[in-house]
């Protein structure tokens, strides 16, 4: 059984703090985070979740409201089993910024035909639920092959 998974998307203000949250419910005797590619680029650290995801995810059941966007980085990249990215691109990203963990990486919808999981920021409730949904759908297979 892996010991620890950080969920990685852009700016950690949507889809991996969703994700973690979720993750944790199916897997709570795993270490879970989630952090972001870009959240120093676009100041974001420490800013919390985007309103229309904390909204749409308290209706799913999932509290983002204490989450706050936090830089992917070395020590997060060297702490963690298993790294779950959320977009091909990200994947990419990944590789040429910590080529030495590239063998940790995947896809978030690897078991779900390969899926990317777009962005919903900034594209209203219907894309939060629809990138939601596709994160909870990923959660269920990615928590069968994690507790193995």
């Amino acid at each position: 059984m892996n010991k620890s998974v950080l969920v990685v998307c852009t700016g950690n203000l949507c889809r991996s703090p969703y994700a973690e949250y979720r993750l944790r419910e199916l897997c709570p005797d795993l270490a879970i985070t989630s952090a972001g590619l870009q959240v120093t680029e676009h100041h974001l650290e420490g800013k919390k979740a985007d309103k229309v995801a904390i909204q749409v995810a308290k209706e799913m059941g999932i509290d983002l409201s204490q989450h706050k966007a936090m830089q992917l980085n070395e020590a997060l990249v060297d702490a963690y089993d298993v790294i779950l990215v959320m977009e091909r691109e990200q994947q990419e990203l990944f590789c040429e910024l910590f080529p030495y963990a590239n063998y940790k990486v995947y896809l978030f919808g690897l078991w779900n035909g390969g899926v990317n999981i777009d962005d919903p920021f900034n594209k209203g409730q219907l894309a939060f639920r629809l990138a939601f949904n596709m994160i909870d759908n990923a959660v269920k297979s990615w928590s069968n092959k994690l507790m193995q």
